[in-house]
């Protein structure tokens, strides 16, 4: 325990109470600070055994924070949730109960009050190109697109 006067559990729980943490970020967390891994993995299975330490929690809360904030994409909330050490087959089924549909809608209509002035056209393609940067797939960013862009919806520059 290199000269740490916490304990690995009380270290852990330090974190855990500044932020929910992947299982995975925990482990890397704990090592970094000079914890052996004998030390760590027991902390770890206790944590998770008393549901303070959930892949899955931790990734629904995640997704939530994101969506409130800065609505993203199945591509680039999944591409998060890996970087965090969060389980592909937990990613998988978070993302099933992900309406990405929704939130690229949400981020469209944040994002077109800024795109005034420009051409229909040139509109278009700034949204397509900030929607496709949020992580957003083609089928959702098209359907959004056109609900933004249909005749009739646009007061400044009719079709």
């Amino acid at each position: 325990m290199k000269g740490n006067s916490m304990s690995p559990m009380g270290f852990a729980l330090k974190l855990l109470g500044l932020r929910n943490h992947s299982l995975k970020e925990l482990e890397q967390k704990l090592l970094k600070k000079g914890y052996s891994v004998e030390n760590v993995e027991p902390v770890l299975e206790k944590l998770t055994k008393l549901g303070v330490l959930d892949d899955r929690m931790f990734g629904i809360e995640l997704i939530k924070s994101r969506s409130r904030r800065k609505p993203s994409g199945k591509l680039k909330i999944g591409a998060e949730l890996r970087k965090k050490g969060v389980p592909d087959s937990i990613i998988g089924e978070l993302l099933n109960e992900y309406d990405s549909r929704e939130f690229c809608y949400r981020a469209a209509e944040k994002k077109m009050g800024s795109l005034h002035g420009a051409t229909e056209e040139c509109r278009k393609k700034k949204l397509e190109v900030f929607l496709y940067n949020r992580g957003f797939d083609w089928h959702d960013i098209r359907a959004v697109i056109t609900q933004f862009f249909t005749p009739g919806r646009d007061d400044e520059n009719p079709a």
